[in-house]
């Protein structure tokens, strides 16, 4: 086996391989030889074959699949000797011509590769030099009583009410079907409960909000709630049968015959076991202290996850990573073929830009000697399952370790866990190195800062 490279430039080369007849005839003959000892044809016993016979049948895709492998191993090698890091995979050159194997001549052939050469990368803006932005959630005692308060109706009792109606309430009302100004004679009844909040038109909802127990008011039957389907109306406020058509006008007048409001619970040692299980809360002061101690924790890592994202992207528009164009399309196109250059050449800047902050991970990654260890990536697979788990509370006793192994059962699953972990360990270390100035913002402020980011990735 001979190889030699020449290169183009710092991001291409070509390397030329010449299989030799030696490389490849010996492992040629076995490969042959099996397929005798297994070949049962007509006329010939097992395994008594003639060779002339299996040449033929056998030949050119055993010699095929045994150069392929030859080169594959050959290329293999010689990318760990010279030290190559390359993009994509070595593709044939343009002007390679298709070679058709001949089993009575065995000779030398000769095959030529492009490659896409990786750059050597140089991360600028991550130093102590570089400030980068963390948000604080501006928690102020306004947020914390919402909060609580939240947790009271959570944790209340519905009560009837007389006098008012209030936006989350629930009325029980009774419906009449109407005929022009009048309630139809022998017309449709029905009843339903209403969230006041789930009145559709604006107007209507503030005559309600003006009304109480007993009082009146008149209604389009299929435009009262918001969003409110065909089927869901018929079902749920006409209390109409699947299968059962009836003609029913749209006009209804309704009767509130019920107000059920909601009431918090009162701040009371058994509201406080309820509503902070485990926690030592026994007072209004200490309810706010852990609600706020919740807020900042689920915070730190929204703000410190939007840091990361800021930074990465700061880091993508400072370092300018030149990459091999024209061999990373062809590469696309030679491995992708139902997509059309014209897609390929749509989506390649978004191609190229995250090779370009893989090469950048990459190269940071190996600058601070960053390795997952496997107990890391357990743990951070337990804690993406105790997330998944808490949402259900479906905590209490359960062996994850099953689920562990289930969630790392595969080599891509093992690789997607791999790179997260890896990312997370990245950017921690990011943090150490640069300089990281806080802004307090509100939490408003905050979520809209996340939506530009999302649409700035969108776009």
């Amino acid at each position: 086996m001979k190889i030699t490279r020449q290169d183009h430039d710092d991001l291409n080369a070509t390397i030329t391989l010449v299989v030799e007849k030696d490389d490849y005839s010996d492992k040629l003959t076995e490969e042959l030889k099996k397929q005798r000892a297994k070949a049962h044809m007509k006329g010939f016993r097992k395994g008594k074959t003639p060779m002339s016979v299996i040449k033929k049948m056998y030949g050119k895709g055993a010699l095929a699949e045994i150069i392929n492998k030859v080169i594959d191993e050959s290329i293999s090698n010689f990318l760990k000797e010279e030290k190559l890091e390359i993009l994509g995979s070595p593709i044939p050159t343009e002007d390679q011509e298709m070679i058709d194997f001949d089993l009575s001549s065995l000779e030398d052939y000769t095959f030529k590769f492009d490659l896409g050469i990786a750059p050597n990368v140089e991360v600028a803006g991550v130093s102590s030099a570089d400030t980068y932005t963390k948000y604080a959630i501006n928690i102020d005692d306004e947020l914390l009583t919402e909060e609580l308060d939240i947790r009271r109706k959570r944790g209340g009792k519905n009560e009837e009410v007389e006098d008012t109606i209030q936006e989350e309430d629930i009325l029980t009302i009774k419906a009449l079907e109407l005929e022009g100004e009048a309630i139809k004679e022998k017309g449709w009844e029905t009843g339903f409960t209403l969230l006041v909040n789930r009145v559709a038109d604006e107007d209507l909802k503030k005559d309600i909000l003006t009304k109480k127990q007993g009082d009146k008011f008149r209604f389009n039957i299929y435009e009262l709630e918001k969003d409110a389907k065909e089927d869901y109306v018929k079902k749920y406020l006409l209390n109409l049968d699947e299968e059962e058509e009836k003609e029913i006008g749209n006009e209804f007048e309704g009767t509130i015959e019920k107000v059920s409001r909601r009431m918090p619970a009162e701040l009371n040692e058994e509201f406080f076991e309820a509503a902070f299980p485990g926690a030592e809360v026994k007072s209004e002061a200490d309810a706010k202290a852990k609600i706020e101690e919740e807020i900042a924790a689920f915070y730190d890592d929204q703000t410190r996850s939007v840091m990361y994202r800021e930074i990465m992207e700061e880091l993508m528009k400072n370092n300018q990573i030149e990459i091999p164009e024209a061999f990373l399309k062809r590469w696309l196109m030679l491995t992708n073929q139902d997509v059309s250059q014209e897609s390929i050449d749509q989506e390649f800047e978004a191609f190229s830009k995250n090779i370009g902050w893989n090469l950048m991970k990459s190269a940071l990654v190996k600058k601070y000697n960053l390795v997952v260890e496997p107990d890391e990536l357990r743990a951070a697979v337990r804690k993406k399952i105790e997330g998944y788990m808490k949402q259900y509370g479906a905590m209490e006793g359960m062996d994850m370790e099953p689920m562990i192994d289930r969630m790392l059962s595969s080599r891509e699953a093992i690789e997607k866990e791999y790179s997260e972990v890896e990312a997370d360990k990245l950017f921690s270390q990011i943090e150490k190195e640069v300089s990281v100035a806080e802004k307090s913002v509100s939490i408003e402020e905050f979520r809209e800062i996340v939506q530009k980011l999302n649409d700035n990735q969108a776009a």
